[in-house]
């Protein structure tokens, strides 16, 4: 193998980048012929070819971001122009954190063509021309090339975080936006029309003004007083079979969620007040929550990622959502995989950010055994059932249990498939799985695109995008990260 060669495949690792460093020079363009990689760096390789990490290694030591390769090519032109993979975006971002220049171009490049242009003309990804717009790659070409498109996806992402600040429709932009984000994750396990139908949601709710929101509007009244919530409610409890949880006319716990809800819907100063939101609420709250969270120590992660802060504000703000409109007895139960922590049953937002304090990771990421031991055997095979349960998983690393442990790679999926094939049909309705990556560990990405991808997996629903990324991107709006957020309820259609 060569330097050029490991950049190319992905399989560059700290070693062996300071043992070729020691013989080459890290911005040397490759001069092997046959093999796809002549002319180019191996930044520029790395990030042709869609590997994140092998860019980030680079770039960390010393790579220059607009380092050249052949016919004047720089990483962030080659990838915007021709790059591979579900990766792009993270290296767009990565290139562009080092300074990599959002307007670059040379006359004998497609005509002088800018990265920006670039992606307009070939793979129009939303999120990479966001992320250009914001380092202000925008060109007099990009924004013709962007109007001829007509993709509202497009327009959206070309609008500038001021422009954004400035529209009443700032919720649904940054909605619109995650969704495309996400599209080609629930497209490869047949979801959808879930996003889909997230997409409705939240655009009646915040542009009455739309086309689609008006004929949304006439078609389906969205629901103001406390019947209407009943019987919406109602109808999404008989078509998940959660009648056993929330008897027809005897469901006490059934009428405080809604009564909160009417009080909630009147709150103007949060997308939880929009009608259509709190109906997602009054769905949330009918699952008991649980969340089942990897170890993420910085030390531990070759990016020194401070997952576990980024975990700690990401899991309160999930928890708010699924609590904000249920009873103080019916909160959160929150699980670590290496810790066994006193009074973590029915936490209220406050109370999980004190307990996720005290916790210090450590340990191997043992996510299915984890699942049964203290999610599956409390909750669902050692008693009867009193509400429905909505399981989040946090990881950000590939399950791995060390030697001699009973974890394996499919040890999550087994447990799963297990819940679903050994309980009556109307437990298997009545428990829902949502999984999630947090850090950047490209193991842990190829381990969830494995699930997602599962034909057997049904009621599991997989985020294969980095959740502390986009919890960082919209920390500072409150409006659209509790919008954000409430996304996640499309899981429980």
């Amino acid at each position: 193998m060569s330097l050029h060669r490991e950049a190319a495949a992905g399989t560059l690792n700290e070693g062996a980048l300071n043992g070729y460093l020691k013989t080459c020079n890290i911005n040397e363009q490759s001069k092997q012929r046959g093999e796809g990689t002549i002319g180019l760096t191996p930044l520029a390789l790395a990030a042709r070819n869609g590997h994140a990490a092998t860019v980030s290694l680079l770039l960390s030591h010393g790579a220059q971001a607009d380092g050249l390769s052949s016919l004047n090519r720089t990483p962030l032109w080659l990838v915007t122009a021709r790059g591979q993979g579900d990766s792009r975006a993270d290296i767009v971002d990565l290139l562009l954190k080092h300074d990599a220049d959002p307007k670059y171009s040379h006359p004998n490049l497609q005509g002088g063509s800018t990265p920006l242009e670039n992606e307009l003309k070939q793979l129009r990804d939303p999120n990479v021309v966001r992320l250009l717009v914001e380092k202000k790659g925008v060109t007099p070409k990009a924004t013709e090339l962007a109007a001829e498109l007509g993709d509202p996806n497009i327009n959206d992402a070309m609008q500038s975080t001021e422009e954004r600040t400035k529209s009443r429709d700032t919720a649904v932009n940054l909605i619109f936006g995650f969704i495309q984000w996400g599209v080609t994750t629930a497209s490869s396990f047949g979801v959808n029309g879930i996003v889909n139908n997230a997409a409705k949601r939240f655009q009646f709710a915040r542009n009455r003004n739309n086309a689609i929101a008006k004929r949304i509007a006439e078609e389906i009244p969205a629901p103001r007083s406390k019947e209407d919530f009943k019987k919406s409610a109602q109808a999404f409890i008989q078509k998940h079979k959660l009648n056993k949880f929330f008897p027809p006319g005897d469901s006490p716990l059934l009428e405080k969620l809604i009564s909160k809800a009417v009080d909630v819907q009147n709150d103007d100063n949060s997308p939880i007040g929009q009608s259509a939101n709190t109906e997602e609420l009054v769905k949330f709250s009918l699952y008991q929550a649980a969340d089942d969270s990897a170890s993420m120590n910085p030390s531990s992660n070759d990016k020194s990622e401070d997952r576990m802060k980024d975990q700690r504000d990401l899991v309160s703000r999930i928890a708010k959502i699924c609590t904000e409109i249920t009873p103080e007895d019916c909160g959160v139960h929150l699980r670590f995989i290496n810790h066994e922590l006193p009074n973590v049953d029915n936490l209220r937002t406050a109370d999980i950010s004190n307990r996720m304090q005290l916790v210090r990771p450590n340990g191997y990421t043992e996510i299915g055994t984890n699942l049964r031991k203290k999610i599956l055997e409390p909750f669902v095979y050692s008693t009867t059932m009193k509400r429905p349960l909505f399981v989040s998983i946090i990881t950000d690393g590939a399950p791995y249990g060390g030697d001699g442990s009973l974890e394996h790679r499919n040890t999550l999926r087994d447990e799963i498939l297990n819940l679903f094939q050994n309980c009556h049909a109307n437990q298997f309705e009545a428990v829902v799985f949502q999984i999630s990556q947090i850090g950047s560990d490209e193991d842990s990405k190829e381990f969830l695109r494995t699930l997602a991808t599962d034909p057997k997996l049904r009621n599991v629903y997989i985020t294969t995008q980095q959740l502390d990324s986009k919890f960082r991107e919209l920390k500072g709006n409150e409006w659209d990260l509790e919008a954000w957020v409430i996304l996640f309820s499309s899981a429980l259609d």
